[in-house]
């Protein structure tokens, strides 16, 4: 094998452990079938931490002659940082999939590595400024999401949700191909900074080259929206949220979100900011961008106030969050290659880590009340705070976190985001951001007041419980709200990695 072949086996040595996971936990539920569902798992998250190893034990990024590998996947630090995300998060989703109730024994060894495939789709999607091999990892990333969406054959919810799911993103994904197919057909190229530089020369010719531009540019974003649930591509996630089996539900509004925040800030750097930026077309694409980001953020707020299932409240949070996500993505279009676009970018990853701990955190809360209990709805949460102390508790640090208030780490992703947005002059984008978070307060401070002040979950009739929460599953929500205060405290460590992940 040659050094350069070694080299780049050796930078997809994450994507090789997801693989190989996926192959193993195959043949063991071959082997054994639904009776060996523990060693399914254990294989599971092995192949979860190998990959982590690879990434922080392995040789740098970087660190090769190579910046490439096999030539369409990039080794950078940018391209680590979120695939640590994606990694970790999909481990933790394993984890509290292998304990939860509402699975059949009988499929759960094929649930699990539909789960690292998705994850493995979301790490090539991440690496890679080649269009084809974009357009490939998205699908793969996008094909087990649509099965195990509908996972819960018996649930009518569960099936009504996959088929949303597919629908749109079968939509989502047609138009985003025909805007690729537009884009090389201006620049004949499907490298990102070769049709960056296509662009701006078109846009600088005025007249119908513009239109082709805008034109291209909106397919593309339509399936980048659609992974991200931004207004107005927003439509599936309540329904797919609320039917999905819990763990799908946090496997897409963590790990496919993260994914896709990733795609788009690449996107966005490599095509847009690189060499042969036109600053008329950066001014009005970051204006679009930040009124998409506004609209997005108010209309999940606004709409998570109605909701009375907790899935669908976080599923509408979630589309509120892409709002300030896109927000960064507005704060990046200010500058091309300069100090605007780095604020921008820093601000998007250390947003996303926040989000990421906090959203994790709160759906394996509401995993773990959901095997307890069997409850999803905030009529049924009431008292629950009483009869389930420890997850309760924790779901309220998750909540705090959500809604932006010290001494949590959502409090200091917002302050970044703000102060990004009013250091590159989109002083209105951020005075929307602030009223939104106050909107917010409302609709997560539902959940508390429901856990805690509406009763005694045990005396309501008809209500019983179904079994206590593994140990292993109340330990990794201690973990991870124990991080969410911690970095809300001492935030300078996180904010340093995500500096030195983003730009290495």
């Amino acid at each position: 094998m040659s050094p350069e072949l070694l080299a780049d086996v050796r930078a997809l040595s994450p994507e090789i452990w997801l693989t190989v996971a996926i192959v193993v936990t195959l043949l063991a539920d071959l082997l054994v079938g639904h009776r060996g569902k523990t060693l399914v798992g254990i294989a599971a998250l092995v192949g979860v931490g190998g990959a982590l190893w690879s990434l922080f034990g392995g040789e740098p990024a970087g660190a090769t002659e190579s910046s490439r590998a096999f030539g369409l996947l990039a080794l950078d630090g940018f391209a680590d940082f979120f695939r640590t995300l994606i990694i970790s998060g999909t481990g933790v989703v394993v984890l509290h999939a292998m304990v939860f109730r509402d699975l059949e024994d009988s499929t759960r060894n094929e649930f699990l590595p539909m789960l690292l495939t998705v994850a493995l789709g979301g790490c090539l999607l991440v690496s890679t400024d080649h269009l084809l091999m974009l357009l490939l990892a998205m699908e793969l990333l996008s094909m087990p999401s649509y099965l195990l969406a509908g996972w819960q054959r018996r649930e009518r919810r569960s099936a009504e949700a996959a088929l949303k799911y597919l629908v749109f993103g079968a939509l989502a994904s047609a138009l985003m191909l025909f805007g690729f197919s537009l884009l090389y057909g201006v620049s004949g190229s499907l490298w990102m900074p070769e049709v960056g530089a296509a662009v701006g020369r078109l846009w600088a010719e005025g007249g119908t080259s513009q239109g082709l531009v805008a034109g291209a540019v909106v397919l593309v974003f339509a399936g980048f929206g659609f992974k991200l649930a931004a207004f107005p591509f927003h439509f599936w996630a309540p329904d797919v949220y609320e039917g999905s089996p819990t763990p799908v539900t946090t496997l897409l509004a963590v790990v496919s979100k993260a994914a896709a925040v990733g795609v788009v800030v690449r996107f966005v750097d490599a095509t847009f900011l690189g060499e042969g930026a036109n600053a008329d077309w950066l001014s009005r694409f970051g204006w679009i961008m930040a009124v998409l980001a506004a609209v997005t953020m108010t209309y999940g707020n606004v709409t998570a106030v109605l909701q009375r299932n907790v899935k669908r409240l976080l599923a509408y949070s979630s589309i509120a969050h892409a709002g300030f996500l896109l927000m960064g993505v507005a704060v990046m279009a200010t500058d091309a290659g300069g100090a605007a676009s780095a604020v921008g970018v820093q601000a998007i990853g250390f947003y996303l880590v926040t989000y990421y701990l906090a959203t994790l955190g709160a759906f394996a809360c509401v995993m773990a009340l959901s095997n307890r209990f069997g409850v999803e709805d905030l009529d049924e949460y009431q008292g629950l705070g009483w009869s389930s102390p420890y997850v309760s508790g924790l779901l309220v640090v998750f909540v705090v976190s959500l809604t932006g208030l010290p001494p949590t780490a959502g409090f200091i992703g917002k302050y970044k985001m703000f102060v990004a947005a009013f250091d590159t002059g989109l002083f209105w984008l951020a005075v929307v951001g602030a009223l939104n978070a106050i909107v917010a307060l409302f609709y997560y401070f539902k959940v508390i007041r429901a856990l805690y002040l509406r009763g005694d979950w045990e005396r309501v009739e008809g209500k019983r419980e179904r079994g206590l929460v593994p140990s292993l599953a109340q330990l990794s929500i201690g973990v991870l709200a124990a991080a969410t205060v911690y970095f809300g405290l001492a935030f300078d460590g996180l904010a340093a990695w995500v500096d030195t992940a983003l730009f290495n």
